[in-house]
C-alpha cells in the first residue's frame, strides 16, 4: 500500500500541470493571484540575458514563462533580489536539466531569495 503512494507520488510529478495551449498572460495572472497578489498589482515586462521576466509589485515576485531557461537569466534574476521567484518546470531541459535546477536553488539562495519554485 505505502509503496504505491510513492509511485503515485511520482507520477504526479511528471503531469504537465499547465496546458500547451494556455497563454502567457492567462498563466501569468493565475500565478498571480495563487501567488496572494491582486490583479490590479503593477506588472512590468523585464528582459534579462535576452529572456522574458516579469517582476510583481515592483520586483517583489519574478516570474519567468520561458520555455528553455539560461544559467545568465537566474543569475539575472537573482541579482535583482526579489523575495520570491517562479519559473516553469519544463524550462529545465536538456541533459543538464537537474544539474540547472540545482544551481538555481543555490543561486536564488546565495542572493536571499527565500522561494524559489517551479510550476
Amino acid at each position: 500500500m505505502f509503496e504505491s503512494h510513492l509511485i503515485q507520488a511520482k507520477l504526479f510529478e511528471h503531469i504537465q500541470h499547465i496546458s500547451p495551449e494556455a497563454e502567457q498572460e492567462a498563466i501569468l495572472y493565475e500565478l498571480l493571484l495563487k501567488s496572494g497578489f491582486e490583479l490590479t498589482t503593477p506588472i512590468e515586462k523585464l528582459t534579462l540575458a535576452g529572456l522574458s521576466v516579469f517582476s510583481i509589485a515592483e520586483g517583489q515576485l519574478l516570474i519567468c514563462l520561458e520555455k528553455e531557461l539560461t544559467h545568465d537569466c537566474l543569475k539575472a534574476m537573482a541579482e535583482l533580489q526579489p523575495t520570491r521567484v517562479i519559473c516553469l518546470d519544463e524550462a529545465f531541459k536538456g541533459e543538464n536539466a537537474d544539474a540547472l535546477k540545482t544551481n538555481a536553488v543555490q543561486i536564488m539562495k546565495s542572493k536571499g531569495v527565500v522561494n524559489f519554485r517551479t510550476v
